[in-house]
């Protein structure tokens, strides 16, 4: 089935409507403000996928379908195109099921927005709490999402040994704090393995460069014709231009939090490789 028009005409809701009454396998392309794909088998929802987001692959279980389609919900305006399947396989999930947690997602919005949170200009936890408080393990997970992994010496330098100690004593008396499994090297050579040398960067590396001119170093038995120096012209009339020099250093993508201790221990690891 080959469908295409405008969501002026069709909202997105109704495209899925449609896919799953003509029980029809295939992929629905929203095109307007944001971008996506819906992929259906037999007319069910398969997996989904947000043009831009990170990642940019199909997500397959019904929650993160569901905040997708909560997303491209909003769009009134744009196109739709549905073309023959390119997503998972796999049973999928009824389009109600799905719609039925895009209107969640809607109604907890509406809450959300009369505290004025949506629009703020930062959010803070509270400093005090007024009375005891009882966390469900799905609230607990979203209160683990914002904290990243990190170490005693993270918390020394910003808090100093004593209240690094008590701040890991509360963790561990509350029971909810525990060592990381893998090497202290190794989880640190897996973040750091993500990260890419880059032009411009203003995080430079000595120890990186230093090993990288090592690397690129000419064979003394090859004649190479140096490459002549690129030049760049220094504001001032009066001042000679200077060599331009590219800094090099290492760069993790936007969606990457570092911080930093995280940065110091990468520069140990980065110092360690280049020695060996």
């Amino acid at each position: 089935m080959h469908l295409s028009g405008k969501l002026a005409d069709w909202s997105v809701s109704d495209l899925l409507h449609i896919m799953q009454v003509t029980n029809k396998t295939g992929s629905l392309d929203i095109s307007g403000d944001r971008r996506g794909r819906i992929h259906f088998k037999d007319g069910s929802v398969t997996g989904a996928e947000l043009f831009g987001a990170v990642g940019d692959t199909p997500v397959t279980n019904r929650e993160d379908i569901a905040d997708i389609l909560y997303v491209l919900s909003t769009m009134d305006t744009g196109t739709f195109t549905v073309g023959s399947g390119d997503g998972p396989d796999g049973d999928g999930f009824a389009v109600a099921d799905i719609l039925g947690e895009v209107e969640d997602l809607r109604a907890i919005e509406d809450d959300v927005a009369k505290t004025g949170l949506l629009k703020a200009n930062g959010i803070k936890l509270v400093g005090e709490l007024e009375r005891p408080i009882t966390l469900d393990p799905e609230d607990w997970h979203v209160l683990v999402s914002l904290v990243q992994p990190f170490a005693f010496g993270f918390l020394e330098d910003r808090l100093g040994r004593g209240g690094a100690v008590r701040v890991i004593h509360t963790l561990q008396r509350l029971g909810i704090a525990e060592p990381i499994d893998a090497d202290e090297d190794q989880w640190l050579d897996e973040l750091a393995g993500g990260l890419t040398a880059s032009e411009g960067s203003v995080f430079a590396d000595e120890s990186l460069a230093a090993a990288e001119d090592e690397d690129t170093a000419p064979d003394p038995g090859h004649d190479d014709t140096p490459e002549k120096p690129i030049l760049e012209p220094v504001v001032g009339a009066h001042e000679e231009p200077r060599e331009r020099v590219d800094v090099r250093g290492v760069s993790a993508p936007a969606s990457t939090t570092l911080t930093d201790g995280i940065y110091d221990e990468i520069r140990r690891l980065r110092s360690k490789a280049a020695e060996k």
